[in-house]
């Protein structure tokens, strides 16, 4: 038996062999390992060049029209119908270990299948991304039961661009994986917030409206404090609506000011109303916000780390004070711009870093 290893985005992939076809395909320190022991001889193959040709193209985020020549051994009948279910599930797709049960109760005539035999057997599949086995996903999207690790799983469904929201992390793994040192593991909207909205671009120009508020009531406190009234806040500003906003008197500063579940600072309150209307200024100079912030930005994700500010957070603070902004400086911005996606900041460790894309050094988030 023969061995390559693949280095992938994700990390060491290894490649096994008889010599013709492709018998194991593994990450490498996943629980699939224990698939494979034995010795095996490193080795040049036709085989592990066409695998490694598929690998190179499924990892550049296109997906391969062919596939390598591969060989299971010692399937049951059960484990090769199940097999042949996953195989067949397109890319970008999942479907649930309940739907394959499903399917194959209907094909053997029977009225129910358990769907916890059939984790047993996706679970036996010794070729990973190649059959994807990554796509069978839990009762309401849980990423549950990948032998390949549930951070691999995390990134070969982010690499087919699923909707990361659509998914959950089951309770008892939501700290089995590494984070960003400043989410807070015993905080569950924080969790979610850094899952799957940190870094997330969205230039929609509510949300950019909304989390420029959120950002100058941060100043001086904590994001996760922030993020704990997020709802308070979102029905006290009228849902971030920029036209109600706009509009706010005395009357509604006041409501605002007693109101004992948002962080009842006057001058930021103030602030907030004030920065609305510069905002919606900005929006029919440019005919929208995004549009302002392309401006300086040039449609592109940039990525860094451990650092609280740059030129361009300058830049952009240095303009929105000159129109009038408070609380607009630039620890606030360069925070603003990690928040909606247009710096990339989560750390190495962190399941979300995206060490392919940083290779890329940069990307175009700009398509409208």
């Amino acid at each position: 038996m023969y061995k390559k290893i693949y280095n992938s985005p994700l990390g060491n992939v290894y490649m096994i062999s008889d010599g013709k076809y492709l018998t194991g395909l593994w990450f490498e320190g996943s629980r699939d390992s224990l698939k494979h022991i034995g010795k095996y001889e490193e080795k040049d193959l036709p085989i592990f060049k066409d695998t490694i040709k598929w690998l190179d193209i499924y990892f550049d985020g296109k997906i391969p029209d062919f596939v390598p020549k591969y060989k299971l051994e010692g399937l049951t009948s059960f484990r090769k119908m199940v097999i042949d279910i996953v195989s067949k599930i397109p890319y970008g797709k999942v479907i649930t270990y309940n739907d394959i049960a499903k399917e194959i109760a209907i094909k053997k005539g029977i009225k129910r299948m358990s769907s916890q035999a059939v984790g047993g057997a996706v679970g036996y599949n010794p070729i990973c991304i190649i059959i994807p086995c990554h796509r069978v996903v839990g009762s309401n999207g849980s990423l549950v039961g990948y032998g390949g690790g549930l951070k691999n799983k995390i990134g070969l469904l982010k690499l087919e661009k699923n909707d990361m929201s659509k998914f959950s992390i089951p309770s008892n793994d939501k700290t089995a994986i590494k984070r960003c040192s400043w989410c807070n593991l015993k905080n569950s909207k924080y969790i979610e917030y850094h899952d799957n909205e940190w870094g997330v671009p969205n230039f929609d120009d509510k949300y950019l409206l909304e989390m420029l508020i959120l950002e100058l009531f941060q100043a001086g406190l904590s994001w996760e404090c922030v993020l704990n009234k997020r709802e308070v806040f979102k029905k006290a500003y009228d849902d971030f609506d920029i036209e109600k906003i706009c509009l706010y008197d005395d009357k509604k500063v006041m409501e605002l000011f007693q109101n004992r579940d948002i962080i009842r600072n006057k001058r930021k309150i103030m602030a907030s109303i004030n920065n609305a209307k510069i905002f919606k200024k900005i929006q029919n100079e440019y005919t929208s916000f995004c549009k302002y912030l392309e401006t300086f930005t040039n449609g592109i994700t940039i990525y860094e780390l451990g650092i609280t500010s740059s030129d361009l957070s300058d830049s952009i603070s240095k303009d929105l004070t000159k129109r009038g902004m408070t609380f607009v400086g630039t620890t606030i911005i360069y925070s603003y711009l990690q928040a909606i996606g247009v710096i990339y900041s989560h750390e190495k460790c962190c399941f979300m870093f995206d060490a392919k894309e940083i290779k890329k050094e940069k990307k175009q988030w700009m398509n409208i």
